[in-house]
């Protein structure tokens, strides 16, 4: 079957590939569409450590085709979303509900095949049923691009009815936090991104203010005027100085939750500040089935907006050409190819 291969820092092409060999707890999927995230875009460019030979792609929707023999309650023909990784099932995040903390993950497109594929297979542990009224390509950012904000902000941020709320990076996490955190209640949300086309939808998306850092001499002192009294930061970017650019902005009391996943290592404010105004920093990583679940019903029910959440689909063939082009506010995914693609 034909794949999109992460070749080394800088390379990834289509090539031929294996099919799948299903496990008895394991489902063939059919990819109706796979999301191109920033983390995919940093394997990409040799930035996480990700061994040649990956397929990525961890934002997936598609129909089962074939049910391995010790399956039940799925069947051919189901429309599902996946939860981003193989969990092991048997720590104590795992037996708690919490699979995103697994200790012995594998994170699908990195270290196991991804949705960057015509089909891949997968345990029952990581299906989500897809609601009819939720098109595929929503339905695969959801289960990251919306449900990883959804999960910092509501379960790691612990969002308040009426806080200020900072999201720094306005790409497809930021643009659903801010949607995210004004249906949660925030009073106000100020997003931060140097690109105008990000700070345009994130108007759009209702932050109540943007500010591009890359137009002031002093981002911090700039972010700290517009957002008077943050006490709930996100940072969605990755990289050690967005970082520090969040913490700055916290007031006291603060909470800075870092979504963003980059290898930096940023600098925490001095400690007689850092300590006396009680600020912490948290790191959030994606979501629970159970949180994709709670996201696909606020998309149904229409309490999300999703009709800016996809702004291009790319069919198989055509999309290595995706990862030489800038790193854009728009969101990308992937679908199989039509039957006239020569």
């Amino acid at each position: 079957m034909k794949a999109l291969v992460y070749q080394g820092p800088g390379e990834i092409e289509l090539a031929d590939i294996d099919e799948p060999i299903l496990a008895d707890d394991e489902v063939l999927l059919r990819v109706d569409a796979a999301g191109v995230c920033g983390t995919d875009r940093h394997i990409v460019a040799g930035e996480l450590g990700v061994a040649p030979g990956v397929v990525p792609g961890h934002e997936i929707a598609g129909t089962i085709t074939e049910v391995g023999s010790a399956v039940e309650g799925w069947s051919p023909g189901d429309k599902v979303a996946s939860f981003g990784q193989v969990s092991c099932g048997l720590c104590a995040p795992c037996r708690t509900g919490r699979p995103n903390r697994c200790r012995q993950p594998a994170v699908l497109g990195m270290a196991r095949q991804g949705g960057f594929a015509e089909r891949v297979a997968l345990p029952t542990s990581c299906l989500i049923s897809l609601p009819e009224s939720i098109s595929d390509a929503v339905g695969a950012i959801a289960s990251d691009a919306i449900a990883t904000p959804f999960h910092a902000l509501t379960t790691v941020g612990r969002l308040q009815v009426g806080e200020t709320v900072v999201v720094i990076g306005a790409g497809g996490l930021g643009l659903h936090a801010v949607q995210l955190a004004k249906l949660s209640g925030a009073a106000s949300v100020v997003a931060v991104d140097p690109a105008p086309e990000a700070r345009d939808a994130a108007l759009a998306a209702g932050a109540d203010a943007v500010l591009d850092p890359s137009g002031e001499q002093e981002p911090d002192r700039a972010l700290r005027r517009l957002a008077r009294g943050a006490t709930l930061v996100l940072e969605c970017v990755g990289r050690a100085e967005t970082v520090e650019l969040g913490l700055s902005a916290l007031a006291a009391g603060g909470r800075l939750v870092v979504v963003g996943v980059g290898g930096g290592r940023p600098r925490l404010p001095p400690l007689a500040m850092f300590i006396g105004s009680e600020l912490s920093v948290l790191g959030s990583f994606g979501s629970t089935p159970a949180e994709i679940e709670t996201v696909l019903g606020l998309i149904a029910a229409g309490r999300i907006d999703v009709s800016a959440s996809v702004q291009r689909e790319v069919e198989l063939s055509r999309s290595a050409a995706i990862f030489s082009e800038p790193f854009g506010a728009a969101r990308t995914v992937i679908v199989p190819d039509s039957k006239d693609t020569p």
